[in-house]
């Protein structure tokens, strides 16, 4: 199974689960399987973790929450301001998976740190309402974007310093608009021109 990380965001992978190939919508969480081989392929969970889960109709659920998040990130990006419902959403799922904070010393020092405390499916949903929440709450709505490719599904968080990123990437969408420009231009005559600069 192909999973694309590329949305600089663990929400924004999770919406890439759905992808154009061939021409066709493919839907790439069919079984349960395909959960536990994208929560692992994403980091979400450790490799094993869903195994002997009770996760029979959970690709039903998990492709539900990831609908339901496109519509609220889709509607975030657009009008700057995340809906009620994505909001409740997101808390539904944070309660689900509490992250408890562990003491530990080691060699003189005291660190702290968090940790998921859910069983292991909500530790993923966990895990991607926290992604989507640090998005609503730290990131620009502008930057999150759909690949220019009007045959490509996958979205993206633009990470770049000049914010001009169009493509999910470059190896695919990108590579492929530019050789689609250069043989534009071969073909009207136009490569290899230049004006020259005294002129």
């Amino acid at each position: 199974m192909s999973f694309f990380f590329l949305g600089e965001r663990l929400a924004v992978d999770l919406l890439n689960t759905v992808v154009v190939q061939d021409g066709r919508v493919r839907d790439l969480l069919q079984g349960p399987r395909d959960v536990a081989a994208w929560a692992e392929a994403a980091g979400a969970l450790p490799h094993g973790a869903l195994r002997g889960s009770p996760a029979g109709q959970e690709p039903e659920r998990l492709r539900g929450f990831r609908e339901t998040l496109r519509r609220g990130l889709v509607a975030w990006a657009a009008g700057g301001t995340p809906p009620r419902g994505l909001i409740a959403l997101l808390n539904r799922h944070l309660a689900r998976d509490p992250e408890v904070t562990e003491v530990t010393a080691s060699r003189g020092n005291v660190v702290t740190r968090r940790r998921p405390a859910g069983a292991p499916l909500d530790r993923l949903y966990g895990a991607v309402a926290r992604s989507v929440a640090e998005l609503l709450a730290g990131d620009d709505p502008r930057r999150l974007r759909k690949c220019a490719n009007p045959a490509c599904r996958l979205m993206f968080y633009d990470v770049s310093k000049a914010g001009r990123r169009r493509w999910c990437s470059m190896q695919t969408c990108g590579g492929q608009a530019k050789a689609r420009a250069f043989y534009r231009r071969r073909r009207d005559g136009s490569h290899g021109r230049r004006a020259d600069p005294l002129q």
